[in-house]
């Protein structure tokens, strides 16, 4: 065959370079046979509720006709109706027809939220480290993207506070609950302040939710949007998933929004996709109304307690002082500092040929020179209790080889 040559073709700026998930790039490894993977943010396959599903799906069968059509495109009534007691429920009241859209996972959600507010020449700010895809989706729209500091305790308000004064963003994200990749949730009184500064700077303040529903210690915190009284409430919007807790393949999530930004939101998923699947949308919808949901959760919460406990455990028996952590309280990852001179880049290929794959920290950061390079994240939540201790023995062997300097045949991009 001869060869082409390649077309010349101009991409749009945002896309000129394609983003190359660091999370996905490590799937090969991860999938290997006999490798322990504590790289994906996947929910436990075993913990699907299967029969729950089943039956309502079954429901749903007997009047399939009527879901095989063009849905709504924000979505079908009985869900929005249900998503929105789901959210009362989290201290979150909207109305379901002007203010509640279905979207296609809080992914799109926030896609469609920066989509109608941002263009070139606006601001965006994202804590930094931040989950990649959370990133890629303002990115897009051609806003300048700015990131603010986080960590364990959380997006660090007071250097948000003055990024604002000097930036004047017009939409600033964070995960105030179980961050990804930190773990992180903050404080009530940084809720507060960072509803303050949104209604004070004017910018639409982003809190993505996915995990909030898997706490098991401690007492749940309100939402940013339940804690905006009055004329705050226009600027503060909130984003969930089924994903986490139901399953990702749904591809369910919703938006909560002041009704103007709902309204745009709206029209651009119909320049999307038209609709998220209506007959999805009233398998998920009939699910919520049979009080499986409600059922379920508590299950998969206390599945993931006790897989973090093993990891807690695991990390301070087998790996002592040569690493720190905090000890999760909810959500799917641990937050990861290796002490002393081996970074968790150098370390990751040793862990690799150890079979035990983790993301290292730098992954989660938009610029590499404010990258921790000792860190790592860690899942425990597609293990048992019993591959959890195995893989931490692993990489306890893994930092020990990596230390005497063996070689090893793997070879990561840089």
């Amino acid at each position: 065959m001869s060869s082409q040559p390649v077309p010349g073709y101009t991409f749009a700026a945002p896309f000129q370079i394609p983003a190359v998930s660091p999370i996905r790039s490590l799937a090969p490894y991860a999938n290997r046979p006999g490798t322990i993977s504590m790289s994906g943010g996947y929910p436990a396959t075993e913990l699907f509720d299967i029969e729950g599903l089943t039956a309502a799906a079954a429901k749903v069968g007997k009047r399939l006709a009527d879901c095989l059509q063009y849905s709504n495109i924000d979505g079908q009534a009985a869900l929005r109706a249900q998503l929105a007691r789901l959210s009362a429920e989290r201290g979150v009241h909207c109305d379901p027809d002007t203010e509640l859209a279905v979207t296609g996972g809080s992914q799109q959600s926030l896609a469609l939220l920066g989509r109608v507010m941002l263009q070139p020449g606006d601001v965006a700010i994202i804590e930094s480290p931040c989950f990649p895809n959370s990133r890629q989706a303002l990115h897009y729209t051609g806003a300048t993207l700015h990131t603010v500091p986080s960590g364990p305790d959380g997006v660090d308000v007071e250097a948000l506070a003055a990024l604002a004064e000097r930036l004047k963003p017009k939409l600033v994200s964070v995960v105030a609950t179980f961050s990804n990749p930190c773990g992180a949730t903050l404080s009530l009184a940084r809720r507060r302040r960072l509803v303050e500064l949104a209604a004070r700077h004017r910018f639409l303040l982003v809190e993505d939710d996915p995990y909030g529903e898997l706490r098991f210690e401690g007492e749940a915190l309100p939402p940013l949007l339940a804690l905006a009284e009055g004329e705050q409430r226009a600027w503060v919007a909130y984003i969930a998933s089924m994903s986490k807790t139901m399953a990702p393949a749904l591809r369910i999530g919703w938006l909560i929004a002041p009704a103007e930004i709902r309204r745009r939101c709206v029209s651009a998923k119909a320049a999307d996709d038209m609709a998220s699947s209506a007959w999805i949308q009233e398998i998920v919808a009939q699910y919520i109304e049979d009080g499986r949901y409600h059922e379920h959760v508590p299950r998969i919460r206390a599945a993931y307690a006790a897989r973090a406990d093993a990891l807690a455990r695991a990390l301070t028996e087998e790996m002592g002082d040569r690493v720190s952590f905090r000890k999760p309280r909810g959500g799917m990852f641990c937050w990861a500092r290796l002490n002393g001179d081996i970074d968790s880049t150098r370390l990751l290929p040793h862990a690799i040929e150890h079979e035990v794959v983790y993301v290292p920290g730098k992954a989660f950061y938009i610029d590499p020179a404010q990258a921790d390079m000792q860190a790592m994240r860690l899942s425990f939540a597609t293990m048992n209790e019993a591959q959890i201790r195995t893989g931490i023995v692993r990489l306890r062997q893994a930092l020990q080889a990596c230390a005497e300097g063996r070689p090893t045949a793997v070879t990561l991009p840089a």
